[in-house]
């Protein structure tokens, strides 16, 4: 795991730009959307690095946005849209 010239690590970064990217729905469903993302376009081993970085005791948990570590909760109980995850991505 890197740290970005701001020094946050770049899986925090990306996590809390998603999250503000869903801050205007009810935090449930952004906690959804934040968890859906992370599951659909992310790869395996930067969603291990955010679990990783987003352990209690790894000293990050207070630089990640609230929507994020709710989203990725919901990651880790297999609570996302499994709509929207199966939806083509385009391009």
């Amino acid at each position: 795991m890197s740290h970005s010239v701001g020094g946050l690590p770049p899986e925090i970064r990306m996590g809390n730009d998603i999250a503000r990217q869903f801050g205007h729905l009810e935090p449930e469903k952004a906690a959804v959307q934040v968890g859906t993302h992370i599951e659909k376009f992310w790869d395996p081993r930067m969603r291990r690095n955010l679990h990783e970085l987003l352990a209690p005791a790894s000293g990050h948990l207070d630089e990640a946005d609230p929507l994020l570590v709710a989203g990725l909760r919901r990651l880790e109980r297999d609570d996302t849209d499994d709509a929207e995850r199966r939806k083509p991505t385009g391009g």
